[in-house]
Formats: structure tokens, C-alpha cells, sequence
């Protein structure tokens, strides 16, 4: 009974990543922003591992197929995922140029990672109570653990920088950037930061508290959080209205520019 209710709580997160995925996906295509494309790509990446995760149960986690399938969850969740979402807050605020040079470098360490988990080596006493968990000390990762903790901390540090950058343009009573509302940016960075320390929660609950039962319930409530900061930061600043337009100067939709 234990496990199925373990079950139906990864199952949920299949599901809710997949929707976001699709709905931040479709955002993309509208508007073709890159920030929405590696947000995308990102809760993309949460999806399959999850579900990666879920197939991993009925094939039997020690089995060949089940420690792939381990391995693929343990990629693109544990660490992959955090620091793709952190190139989407870059992306939402910076050039393309340094989004561009963010999205090489990040790509090397993404491959040391990959190259990292997939050779690794697998306990399989600890593979074999995996169910329910966030699936850590199951790799002998030895040196390779250090991608992945630089992958986790460049995520974070790029929410946290994003955000510490949209309060400073508040502060300077600046109410845009990029086209993009100031504060809803400040305060969607802050759902996602949360998203994401509730996702990391998530594993700490499970392995020092006990409550493993709780690891999905935890990564579904992270997900909904930061998807809500994800909508939120997407929200464009309102267009002056013709009558405000006039009355600082600025140009209204309707007045071009005179050219030389």
C-alpha cells in the first residue's frame, strides 16, 4: 500500500510538469522569447526525469533497464534541471550575447555531468530501497559530484541574481525591463527561487526526517510554486494609453517617429 501511494504521488508530478512544459512551450512558439524556450527545456527535462523515475518502478530499479532509468532521472532531475531553469532567469533580463556565452559554458558542465552519472558506479543495496526517495548516495559519483553541485548552485545563484537585479531596477523606480514589468519579475523570481528550494527540500525531508513518503508531495508543491513565478514574470508591462502618452512626452502606438 506504502508504494502505491509513493506511486501515485510521482505520477502526479508526471503530470504536472508535463503540463507546464506544454503550457510554457506554447508560450514560446507565441512569442518566440528565449527565456520561455530554456524554461521549457527545463521543466522538459523535469518531465522526463520523472517519468523516467516512474517506468524505473515496475521494471525493477536494480534490474538493467530500472538502474538506466535511474541514471536518466538522476541527469536531468537531480542535475540538470535547476541550473537550466536558472539560463531562463538570465535570459529573461540579460543580452543575447551573454545568454549566448551562459548557454555554451553551461552546456560544457551539463556534459561533464552526463559523462559524470552515467559512469558511475551503483550501489545496489541503496538502489533497491530507492522507491520513494530522492535517490542520493545510490551513485558512487566520487570527484563527479562537484559538477553536479556547481550545476545546483548556478541555478540558484542566477534566480537569486535576477532578483536581486529587478529590485534594484525598483528601487531606481524603473518599471520595465526588456519589455517585461519590473515587479512582476521581482516577485516571479521569487516563486521560482521558492519552487525550487521547496524541490531541494524535497530530498532533505525524505533523508534526514524520515518522511519519505512526502519527497513527491514536496517536488509537485515546488513545481506548482515555481510555475506560478513562471506566469507571473512572463506578464508584460502595460502599454500608456494615448492621453499618458501625451502627458510625458512619450510616443503614443499611433505617432511614429518623423525620419530625416
Amino acid at each position: 500500500m506504502e508504494t502505491v501511494l509513493l506511486v501515485s504521488f510521482a505520477i502526479v508530478n508526471v503530470i504536472v510538469t508535463a503540463a507546464f512544459a506544454g503550457v510554457v512551450l506554447m508560450q514560446y512558439w507565441q512569442r518566440r522569447r528565449p527565456h520561455q524556450l530554456y524554461w521549457s527545456l527545463a521543466l522538459g527535462m523535469a518531465f522526463v526525469a520523472t517519468l523516467a523515475y516512474v517506468l524505473m518502478i515496475p521494471a525493477q530499479p536494480t534490474s538493467a533497464l530500472g538502474t538506466a532509468l535511474f541514471r536518466i532521472y538522476y541527469i536531468l532531475g537531480a542535475a540538470l534541471t535547476s541550473a537550466w531553469l536558472g539560463l531562463g532567469s538570465v535570459a529573461l533580463v540579460s543580452s543575447r550575447r551573454v545568454t549566448l556565452a551562459c548557454l555554451i559554458v553551461l552546456s560544457l558542465v551539463s556534459l561533464l555531468a552526463i559523462i559524470s552519472i552515467a559512469t558511475a558506479g551503483v550501489d545496489q543495496q541503496a538502489l533497491s530501497h530507492v522507491i520513494g526517495s530522492s535517490g542520493r548516495g545510490v551513485l558512487q559519483l566520487g570527484a563527479g559530484v562537484i559538477t553536479i553541485i556547481v550545476l545546483n548552485t548556478v541555478g540558484v545563484v542566477a534566480v537569486v541574481g535576477v532578483l536581486l537585479y529587478s529590485l534594484w531596477k525598483l528601487l531606481r523606480r524603473q518599471t520595465s525591463i526588456r519589455g517585461l514589468q519590473t515587479s512582476n519579475i521581482f516577485w516571479g523570481n521569487i516563486l521560482i527561487l521558492l519552487g525550487e528550494l521547496l524541490n531541494a527540500a524535497a530530498g532533505s525531508f525524505a533523508r534526514f526526517m524520515g518522511l519519505e513518503s512526502t519527497f513527491w508531495l514536496f517536488m509537485a508543491l515546488g513545481w506548482i510554486v515555481f510555475f506560478g513565478g513562471v506566469l507571473l514574470t512572463g506578464r508584460r508591462a502595460p502599454q500608456p494609453t494615448p492621453a499618458t502618452a501625451a502627458a510625458t512626452g512619450a510616443p503614443s502606438s499611433s505617432q511614429q517617429p518623423v525620419s530625416s
